[in-house]
Protein backbone atom coordinates (compact mmCIF):
# COMPACT_ATOMS: atom_id res chain seq x y z
CA UNK A 1 0.00 0.00 0.00
CA UNK A 2 1.63 3.13 -1.32
CA UNK A 3 1.43 6.21 1.47
CA UNK A 4 -1.25 9.57 0.77
CA UNK A 5 0.62 12.26 -0.54
CA UNK A 6 1.54 14.91 1.63
CA UNK A 7 0.23 18.64 0.76
CA UNK A 8 2.60 20.90 2.74
CA UNK A 9 1.74 24.14 0.16
CA UNK A 10 -2.19 23.63 1.75
CA UNK A 11 -1.14 24.03 5.49
CA UNK A 12 0.74 27.64 4.32
CA UNK A 13 -2.45 28.29 2.53
CA UNK A 14 -3.92 28.51 6.11
CA UNK A 15 -1.88 30.38 7.72
CA UNK A 16 -1.67 32.78 5.06
CA UNK A 17 -4.85 34.02 4.36
CA UNK A 18 -5.65 35.28 8.36
CA UNK A 19 -2.17 37.04 8.10
CA UNK A 20 -3.49 39.07 4.89
CA UNK A 21 -6.72 39.73 6.72
CA UNK A 22 -4.66 41.24 10.02
CA UNK A 23 -2.92 43.07 7.62
CA UNK A 24 -5.80 44.61 5.51
CA UNK A 25 -7.80 45.51 9.05
CA UNK A 26 -4.09 46.89 10.76
CA UNK A 27 -4.01 49.67 7.33
CA UNK A 28 -7.48 49.75 7.70
CA UNK A 29 -7.45 50.95 11.21
CA UNK A 30 -4.68 53.15 10.25
CA UNK A 31 -6.54 54.65 7.76
CA UNK A 32 -9.39 55.04 10.00
CA UNK A 33 -7.65 56.84 12.11
CA UNK A 34 -5.62 59.65 10.06
CA UNK A 35 -9.39 60.18 8.30
CA UNK A 36 -10.88 61.08 12.31
CA UNK A 37 -8.04 63.19 12.65
CA UNK A 38 -9.16 65.55 9.54
CA UNK A 39 -12.90 65.08 10.23
CA UNK A 40 -13.44 66.08 13.67
CA UNK A 41 -12.26 66.33 16.86
CA UNK A 42 -10.36 63.39 18.98
CA UNK A 43 -12.22 62.74 21.76
CA UNK A 44 -10.44 62.50 25.30
CA UNK A 45 -11.59 60.91 28.36
CA UNK A 46 -9.06 60.40 31.51
CA UNK A 47 -8.38 57.21 33.23
CA UNK A 48 -5.88 56.24 36.30
CA UNK A 49 -5.21 59.17 38.47
CA UNK A 50 -2.32 58.29 40.75
CA UNK A 51 -3.45 59.77 44.22
CA UNK A 52 0.90 59.80 45.08
CA UNK A 53 1.01 62.94 43.38
CA UNK A 54 -1.01 64.47 45.27
CA UNK A 55 -3.54 65.90 42.55
CA UNK A 56 -7.36 65.34 42.74
CA UNK A 57 -9.11 64.06 39.11
CA UNK A 58 -10.64 67.45 39.07
CA UNK A 59 -7.47 69.38 39.13
CA UNK A 60 -5.61 66.81 36.49
CA UNK A 61 -8.81 67.33 34.33
CA UNK A 62 -8.22 70.91 34.48
CA UNK A 63 -4.97 70.66 33.73
CA UNK A 64 -5.85 68.53 30.49
CA UNK A 65 -8.47 71.01 29.60
CA UNK A 66 -6.21 73.80 29.54
CA UNK A 67 -3.54 71.10 27.03
CA UNK A 68 -6.59 70.75 24.83
CA UNK A 69 -7.84 74.80 24.79
CA UNK A 70 -4.21 75.50 24.04
CA UNK A 71 -4.46 73.40 20.36
CA UNK A 72 -8.53 74.43 20.10
CA UNK A 73 -7.44 78.10 20.42
CA UNK A 74 -4.48 78.51 18.56
CA UNK A 75 -6.23 76.79 14.92
CA UNK A 76 -9.96 78.19 16.23
CA UNK A 77 -10.95 74.84 15.67
CA UNK A 78 -12.04 72.31 17.91
CA UNK A 79 -9.11 69.45 17.80
CA UNK A 80 -10.01 68.05 21.12
CA UNK A 81 -12.87 66.78 23.09
CA UNK A 82 -13.59 65.70 26.33
CA UNK A 83 -16.24 63.10 26.52
CA UNK A 84 -17.27 59.84 28.88
CA UNK A 85 -16.51 57.78 26.15
CA UNK A 86 -13.52 59.14 24.51
CA UNK A 87 -11.31 56.90 22.38
CA UNK A 88 -8.19 58.52 24.03
CA UNK A 89 -7.84 57.27 27.51
CA UNK A 90 -5.40 59.55 29.45
CA UNK A 91 -3.11 58.56 32.59
CA UNK A 92 -1.71 59.37 35.35
CA UNK A 93 0.82 56.95 36.91
CA UNK A 94 3.50 57.72 39.66
CA UNK A 95 7.02 56.11 38.73
CA UNK A 96 10.66 56.41 39.07
CA UNK A 97 11.07 59.37 37.45
CA UNK A 98 8.39 61.71 40.13
CA UNK A 99 10.04 59.82 42.89
CA UNK A 100 13.74 60.95 41.62
CA UNK A 101 11.99 64.33 40.81
CA UNK A 102 10.66 64.97 44.50
CA UNK A 103 13.83 63.71 46.48
CA UNK A 104 16.09 65.97 45.03
CA UNK A 105 13.22 68.43 45.49
CA UNK A 106 12.91 67.84 49.07
CA UNK A 107 16.81 68.13 49.14
CA UNK A 108 17.05 71.37 47.47
CA UNK A 109 18.46 70.20 44.32
CA UNK A 110 17.20 70.75 40.64
CA UNK A 111 19.17 70.68 37.64
CA UNK A 112 18.67 74.03 34.97
CA UNK A 113 19.06 72.22 31.43
CA UNK A 114 22.21 73.39 30.49
CA UNK A 115 25.90 71.59 30.53
CA UNK A 116 27.06 74.01 33.75
CA UNK A 117 23.69 72.94 35.63
CA UNK A 118 24.63 69.10 34.56
CA UNK A 119 28.27 69.38 36.00
CA UNK A 120 27.32 70.92 39.40
CA UNK A 121 25.05 68.49 39.95
CA UNK A 122 27.41 65.61 38.97
CA UNK A 123 29.94 66.95 41.60
CA UNK A 124 27.79 66.59 44.08
CA UNK A 125 26.72 62.73 43.01
CA UNK A 126 30.66 62.71 42.93
CA UNK A 127 30.90 63.90 46.64
CA UNK A 128 27.75 61.46 48.09
CA UNK A 129 29.30 58.87 46.17
CA UNK A 130 32.20 58.88 47.99
CA UNK A 131 30.26 59.67 51.23
CA UNK A 132 28.23 56.23 50.70
CA UNK A 133 31.19 54.21 49.67
CA UNK A 134 33.47 55.37 52.60
CA UNK A 135 30.37 55.34 55.11
CA UNK A 136 29.72 51.49 53.59
CA UNK A 137 32.86 50.08 54.19
CA UNK A 138 33.07 51.35 57.40
CA UNK A 139 29.91 50.28 58.56
CA UNK A 140 30.53 46.77 57.12
CA UNK A 141 34.08 46.32 59.51
CA UNK A 142 31.75 47.55 62.70
CA UNK A 143 29.30 45.07 61.80
CA UNK A 144 31.35 42.35 61.65
CA UNK A 145 33.47 43.53 64.83
CA UNK A 146 29.89 43.87 66.71
CA UNK A 147 28.79 40.13 65.80
CA UNK A 148 32.21 38.68 67.18
CA UNK A 149 31.35 40.65 69.96
CA UNK A 150 28.14 39.08 70.36
CA UNK A 151 29.40 35.29 69.14
CA UNK A 152 31.90 35.83 72.13
CA UNK A 153 28.92 37.36 74.51
CA UNK A 154 26.80 34.29 73.31
CA UNK A 155 29.97 31.66 74.35
CA UNK A 156 30.50 33.00 78.07
CA UNK A 157 26.94 33.04 78.74
CA UNK A 158 26.71 29.17 78.01
CA UNK A 159 29.61 28.77 79.88
CA UNK A 160 28.36 30.08 82.61
CA UNK A 161 25.09 28.66 82.74
CA UNK A 162 26.73 25.04 82.64
CA UNK A 163 29.02 26.11 85.32
CA UNK A 164 25.84 28.49 87.48
CA UNK A 165 25.93 32.11 87.73
CA UNK A 166 26.81 33.83 90.25
CA UNK A 167 25.42 37.69 90.95
CA UNK A 168 28.04 39.35 90.13
CA UNK A 169 28.72 37.39 86.87
CA UNK A 170 25.18 37.87 86.05
CA UNK A 171 25.50 41.61 86.84
CA UNK A 172 28.68 41.97 84.45
CA UNK A 173 26.86 39.99 82.05
CA UNK A 174 23.48 41.64 81.87
CA UNK A 175 25.57 44.75 81.63
CA UNK A 176 27.37 44.02 78.46
CA UNK A 177 24.23 42.63 76.66
CA UNK A 178 22.83 45.63 77.16
CA UNK A 179 25.45 47.36 75.39
CA UNK A 180 25.46 44.79 73.12
CA UNK A 181 21.74 45.96 72.65
CA UNK A 182 22.31 49.57 72.24
CA UNK A 183 25.40 48.96 69.95
CA UNK A 184 23.13 46.73 67.10
CA UNK A 185 20.45 49.81 67.80
CA UNK A 186 23.56 52.28 66.48
CA UNK A 187 24.51 50.00 63.53
CA UNK A 188 20.64 49.66 62.40
CA UNK A 189 20.28 53.37 62.51
CA UNK A 190 24.05 53.90 60.70
CA UNK A 191 22.83 51.33 57.96
CA UNK A 192 18.81 53.09 57.53
CA UNK A 193 20.84 56.30 57.23
CA UNK A 194 23.20 54.63 54.34
CA UNK A 195 19.94 53.15 52.82
CA UNK A 196 18.41 57.01 52.57
CA UNK A 197 21.81 58.23 51.41
CA UNK A 198 21.66 55.44 48.60
CA UNK A 199 17.85 56.19 47.79
CA UNK A 200 19.57 59.72 47.42
CA UNK A 201 21.81 58.77 44.39
CA UNK A 202 19.73 56.46 42.60
CA UNK A 203 17.19 59.85 42.48
CA UNK A 204 20.58 61.90 41.34
CA UNK A 205 21.43 59.36 38.52
CA UNK A 206 17.92 59.28 37.14
CA UNK A 207 17.69 63.21 36.71
CA UNK A 208 21.48 63.25 35.65
CA UNK A 209 21.10 60.42 33.13
CA UNK A 210 18.36 62.42 31.74
CA UNK A 211 20.31 65.15 30.77
CA UNK A 212 23.01 62.91 29.73
CA UNK A 213 20.79 60.87 27.37
CA UNK A 214 19.13 63.81 25.53
CA UNK A 215 22.36 65.71 25.21
CA UNK A 216 24.49 62.75 23.97
CA UNK A 217 27.23 63.09 27.35
CA UNK A 218 28.27 60.39 28.80
CA UNK A 219 26.33 58.25 31.45
CA UNK A 220 26.57 58.19 35.30
CA UNK A 221 26.75 54.92 37.05
CA UNK A 222 26.26 53.95 40.32
CA UNK A 223 25.85 50.15 41.59
CA UNK A 224 23.60 49.74 38.09
CA UNK A 225 20.88 52.05 39.52
CA UNK A 226 20.87 53.47 35.88
CA UNK A 227 19.84 50.21 34.36
CA UNK A 228 16.11 51.75 35.69
CA UNK A 229 16.12 54.88 33.30
CA UNK A 230 16.35 52.49 30.20
CA UNK A 231 16.57 53.90 26.82
CA UNK A 232 15.08 57.20 27.90
CA UNK A 233 13.70 59.27 30.56
CA UNK A 234 10.26 60.68 29.16
CA UNK A 235 7.74 62.42 30.86
CA UNK A 236 4.95 61.10 28.95
CA UNK A 237 4.09 58.85 25.97
CA UNK A 238 1.73 58.72 23.43
CA UNK A 239 0.71 55.02 22.68
CA UNK A 240 -1.28 53.36 19.76
CA UNK A 241 -1.82 49.50 19.81
CA UNK A 242 -4.29 48.47 17.86
CA UNK A 243 -7.42 50.37 18.17
CA UNK A 244 -6.57 51.68 21.36
CA UNK A 245 -5.29 54.94 22.35
CA UNK A 246 -3.87 56.13 25.65
CA UNK A 247 -1.38 59.06 26.74
CA UNK A 248 0.27 58.16 30.13
CA UNK A 249 2.09 61.01 31.99
CA UNK A 250 4.40 60.37 34.40
CA UNK A 251 6.26 63.33 35.27
CA UNK A 252 5.76 67.44 35.59
CA UNK A 253 7.72 69.71 36.93
CA UNK A 254 5.07 72.16 38.23
CA UNK A 255 1.11 72.99 37.41
CA UNK A 256 1.75 74.50 34.16
CA UNK A 257 4.82 72.23 33.33
CA UNK A 258 1.78 69.60 33.51
CA UNK A 259 -0.20 71.05 31.17
CA UNK A 260 2.83 72.11 28.72
CA UNK A 261 3.55 67.90 28.87
CA UNK A 262 -0.12 66.84 28.16
CA UNK A 263 -0.29 69.76 25.31
CA UNK A 264 2.97 68.03 24.00
CA UNK A 265 1.68 64.32 23.98
CA UNK A 266 -1.50 65.56 22.82
CA UNK A 267 0.45 67.05 19.68
CA UNK A 268 1.67 63.46 19.05
CA UNK A 269 -1.80 62.00 19.30
CA UNK A 270 -3.17 64.24 16.49
CA UNK A 271 -0.10 62.54 14.44
CA UNK A 272 2.43 65.57 14.58
CA UNK A 273 6.46 64.98 15.09
CA UNK A 274 8.81 66.32 16.98
CA UNK A 275 10.24 70.21 16.07
CA UNK A 276 13.37 71.65 16.12
CA UNK A 277 12.92 74.50 17.97
CA UNK A 278 14.02 73.85 21.48
CA UNK A 279 10.56 76.28 22.62
CA UNK A 280 8.19 74.59 20.82
CA UNK A 281 5.71 72.31 22.66
CA UNK A 282 6.46 69.65 20.15
CA UNK A 283 10.50 69.85 20.98
CA UNK A 284 11.47 66.68 22.54
CA UNK A 285 12.71 67.91 25.28
CA UNK A 286 10.92 70.23 28.28
CA UNK A 287 12.91 73.50 28.10
CA UNK A 288 10.84 75.43 29.85
CA UNK A 289 7.21 75.08 31.85
CA UNK A 290 5.51 77.77 29.90
CA UNK A 291 2.46 76.67 28.51
CA UNK A 292 2.38 78.55 25.28
CA UNK A 293 2.39 77.04 21.72
CA UNK A 294 5.00 78.32 18.81
CA UNK A 295 4.68 79.46 15.60
CA UNK A 296 6.11 75.92 14.25
CA UNK A 297 3.66 73.95 16.38
CA UNK A 298 0.89 75.60 14.91
CA UNK A 299 1.86 75.25 11.43
CA UNK A 300 2.74 71.66 12.05
CA UNK A 301 -0.81 70.95 13.48
CA UNK A 302 -2.77 72.99 10.41
CA UNK A 303 -1.02 70.81 8.36
CA UNK A 304 -1.52 67.29 9.98
CA UNK A 305 -5.30 68.05 11.03
CA UNK A 306 -6.41 69.88 7.20
CA UNK A 307 -6.72 73.59 8.34
CA UNK A 308 -6.08 76.31 6.47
Amino acid sequence: MSAEPSHPRRSSARWRIPLLLGLLLGTLLFYRWRLELRRGPLTYRIGTVDARFGMSREAFGEALGRAAALWNGALSRELFRESSGGVLEINLVYDYRQEAAERLKALSLRMDDTQEGFERLKAHFETLKGEAEQKGSSLERDFAAHNARVAAFNARSEAARRGGVGEELHRHLEAERLELDAGKAALLARQEELKELAENLKSLVVVLNNFALNHNLDLVDYRRTGDRLGPEFSEGEFVQEGGRRSITIYHFPSADGLVRVLAHELGHARGLGHLENPRAVMHPLLWTDVPELSPEDIQSMRVKAGSR
